[in-house]
């Protein structure tokens, strides 16, 4: 098991060393005009600027194939711990990798996804089935996979992925009581924060509402409009549930 971390404006990025502490080798994806600046293990150039965060996924997709890597972790670069909620929220390593990677592969599914902290506390059950996005940070059994990322809909990219491998997979397993923790999308600096700030994401939320129609549909999430996703109905329509 290796993790690919692509990264952008984060010079200071210290994700890889969760990783690296528990002897997962760790590449970074990085775009030309930032390589020689970055002092971290593994750079991989990118080959291109600018291109957004769809042709940067697809390119770590084609890496991992064409160096035959079966199971892929996929992080991005501002994650800060992991963790499992087990009647109170413990701090982990990313040593949590192996046990779902373990579980994982006993299962059909091509992502395996886990828990944002602040939510894994209240959830009900151990793990959802096609019910919940995996994000952020993900395992990915590539050799199973061959959709790719659609750069039409970036900054909800990984979104629309999850859905496509439900439709065209076995879809989507998420481990709700194991997080990590990073910072509120777009609130801090790199990465993809100006096109936050320019709030390209509501235009990409109304793409995906014709894209996925009727399972997806926009809601106001504060000042800004956000998209509601019904994924367990999608699953459905896809005969793609587990009961």
């Amino acid at each position: 098991m290796i993790c690919f971390i692509p990264t952008k404006g984060r010079l200071n990025t210290k994700t890889y060393k969760l990783f690296q502490d528990v002897g997962i080798k760790v590449f970074h994806f990085i775009e030309p005009q930032e390589f020689d600046d970055y002092n971290v293990p593994n750079k991989v150039s990118i080959l291109d600027n600018d291109k957004g965060i769809g042709y940067v996924r697809n390119f770590m997709l084609n890496y991992a194939r064409q160096n035959s890597f079966e199971w892929v972790i996929i992080c991005d670069d501002d994650v800060t711990s992991f963790g499992i909620y087990n009647g109170k929220t413990v701090k982990k390593d990313a040593s949590i990798w192996f046990n779902i990677l373990e579980k994982a592969k006993k299962l059909p599914f091509e992502l395996v996804g886990i828990n944002y902290t602040q939510h894994a506390w209240h959830e009900k059950t151990s793990y959802s089935i096609n019910r919940k996005f995996a994000e952020v940070c993900v395992l990915m059994n590539v050799s199973k996979i061959k959709w790719d990322y659609r750069p039409e809909f970036n900054l909800k990219e990984d979104r629309d992925f999850a859905l496509q491998t439900i439709k065209k997979g076995n879809g989507v397993l998420r481990f709700n009581h194991f997080w990590f923790a990073c910072p509120d999308v777009g609130s801090n600096a790199g990465g993809l924060q100006s096109e936050y700030k320019a709030k390209k994401d509501e235009e990409t939320a109304k793409k995906m509402c014709y894209e996925w129609h009727p399972f997806v549909t926009l809601k106001n999430k504060g000042d800004r409009v956000d998209m509601k996703t019904k994924i367990k109905e999608l699953a459905m329509h896809y005969n793609k549930t587990v009961k």
